[in-house]
């Protein structure tokens, strides 16, 4: 908005940004609010502000869901799946963008198209089954490891707005192409990397399919197996699963309030160089 932009439009702007600001949050306040209230309280108060402040829930729900060892499976499937997608990702998206390999822009495309195709869950089921990797850390991790056709689209338009000078004086100083990209070309990509790294951090941690079809053993069980301990068969402890969804959370929510510059500009700069 411009200094001259009218003041009534100014003032539907910022009542615009509040009113989205507070259907976002509103979800994340009613389930910090339901954590923190006993069972009873819960029932008798549901929409209430809570006044029992009952913190023993995340403790309860910790010990419950056995959190204590899923979330190191998480931690696990999280950082190899991430840095794996993500350097593939990287090692694709380069070269298609500076058109150092045939048909740089017909693959271009053809990642783009993979943005409207299935899953493919049945065919990499049978795969998994077959390469006897079912209900395993490698087989899963190996199922949430990928490309994805986004990450390429990102990448490739953040990576041509690269100068080409960088990869001439490179060449003539006898860096390797391994080494150019990881010492010149990850470090300038920064943002896109930590953008695209969230996305594929919150898919691994987040996921239920995948991990409902691929893992039977708890000892392989990752952080959101844990939340089927409290589905009930006739009711529900709702003050344990808001606090035991809090548990979850919290990791990614962190990591965003400390990334969210990065990732920023590196949707503004994608969106701008693409």
């Amino acid at each position: 908005m411009g200094r001259n932009a009218n003041p009534a439009f100014k003032v539907f702007c910022y009542v615009l940004v509040v009113l989205f600001l507070f259907i976002y949050l509103f979800p994340l306040f009613y389930i910090v609010n339901t954590s923190l209230k006993t069972s009873q309280d819960y029932l008798l108060h549901p929409t209430t502000l809570t006044s029992t402040f009952s913190i023993s829930n995340f403790g309860v729900a910790w010990q419950k869901a056995n959190f204590g060892t899923y979330i190191w499976n998480s931690v696990l499937y999280t950082a190899v799946c991430t840095l794996a997608s993500l350097f593939m990702s990287v090692m694709i998206a380069f070269p298609i963008s500076r058109r150092y390999i045939p048909a740089s822009n017909f693959l271009h495309y053809l990642f783009l198209c993979g943005l409207f195709l299935p899953s493919g869950m049945i065919p990499t089921f049978q795969l998994i089954l077959g390469a006897g990797l079912y209900n395993t850390r490698i087989g899963y991790m190996l199922v949430m490891t990928g490309v994805s056709a986004t990450s390429v689209f990102f990448f490739t338009g953040y990576f041509r707005g690269i100068p080409r000078d960088l990869d001439e004086a490179a060449a003539i100083d006898g860096c390797g192409y391994l080494r150019y990209i990881i010492s010149v070309v990850i470090p300038l990509s920064k943002p896109a990397i930590i953008s695209m790294g969230m996305l594929s951090m919150i898919g691994v941690w987040n996921d239920i399919v995948n991990s409902t079809i691929y893992l039977t053993s708890e000892s392989n069980y990752n952080i959101t197996r844990g939340m089927f301990v409290f589905q009930g068969q006739y009711s529900n402890d709702w003050t344990l699963t808001a606090a035991a969804l809090l548990i979850v959370a919290a990791p990614l929510i962190l990591i965003y309030l400390f990334g969210q510059r990065y990732i920023v500009d590196g949707v503004m700069a994608g969106s701008v160089k693409g």
